[in-house]
């Protein structure tokens, strides 16, 4: 297996309760994985600990046969934000970290000029960033984490910020990257229909604590149709999942409440 976590805990020393709870599952090299559940599921906390930018309690988490211990240029984060340099214009985002990576200049301009003309922003490369709109600076976000060539892309809520039609233009463009490169990517999702539309597989999380109810296979073929009835279907069946595990923790919340007055 290309990713595996092993019975992955997480406990925050400034709370009572476990945050992620025996996370395990794996991943092959080049699969789609999507992460969907409640707000509070600890979704974004289980990306934070593959991207090495916090560590398990206990258990463990290996990529390409080496445990991450902490970050590293095989792992890249894609965030909700686009955290862009604003001193700095589209192609000088894009070959930041390549120069941080240590790449030589022309070779910086090679990778951002072909990263850049995939997402379709080449036209748009000395502009500045607050000159381009919010889709444009999420594409310009993803050259440059593209053009890292990490070993996995982790990508929580890249779009959720945007309107829907700059939503469905995106969604579109990522699958059409990742169908031509096959990037192992672990996608972090509020929205299931998303999850539907991208994944191999979805991860359906639970709360308090966090933790797996079930790996859902997606079967659909590609590209999919948001108004295809099988679609409509699975997003259905996943998102009652989603639901019932919100309502639950809303419920065990209420009693605790009501035993804490009592």
């Amino acid at each position: 297996m290309y990713l595996t976590l092993n019975s992955v805990h997480k406990l925050f020393t400034h709370t009572k309760k476990e945050t992620l709870q025996d996370i395990s599952f794996t991943a092959e090299k080049g699969e789609f994985i999507c992460i969907v559940g409640p707000s509070g599921c600890g979704k974004s906390t289980l990306l934070n600990l593959v991207a090495g930018l916090d560590a398990p309690t206990s258990g463990e988490i290996i990529l390409d046969g080496k445990r991450v211990i902490g970050p590293g240029a095989d792992r890249v984060v894609m965030f909700q934000e686009a955290a862009l340099y604003p001193w700095l214009n589209v192609m000088q985002n894009v070959m930041f970290g390549l120069k941080a990576a240590g790449y030589q200049k022309e070779r910086q301009k090679e990778i951002a000029e072909k990263y850049l003309k995939l997402v379709q922003l080449w036209h748009y490369r000395d502009y500045p960033i607050h000159q381009i709109s919010g889709g444009m600076r999420q594409r310009t976000a993803l050259a440059r984490a593209l053009a890292l060539e990490s070993k996995l892309l982790l990508m929580d809520e890249p779009f959720s910020a945007l309107d829907k039609q700059t939503i469905h233009i995106l969604r579109a463009e990522l699958e059409q990257i990742w169908e031509k490169h096959k990037k192992t990517i672990l996608y972090v999702t509020h929205s299931v229909e998303e999850a539907v539309y991208f994944a191999d597989r979805v991860i359906v999380m639970a709360e308090n604590p966090g933790r797996i109810k079930e790996i859902v296979p997606v079967t659909l073929s590609r590209p999919r149709n948001l108004e295809d009835e099988n679609f409509i279907a699975l997003r259905k069946r996943i998102l009652s999942k989603v639901q019932l595990s919100a309502w639950k923790s809303a419920a065990e919340e209420f009693d605790q409440s009501e035993e804490d007055r009592t």
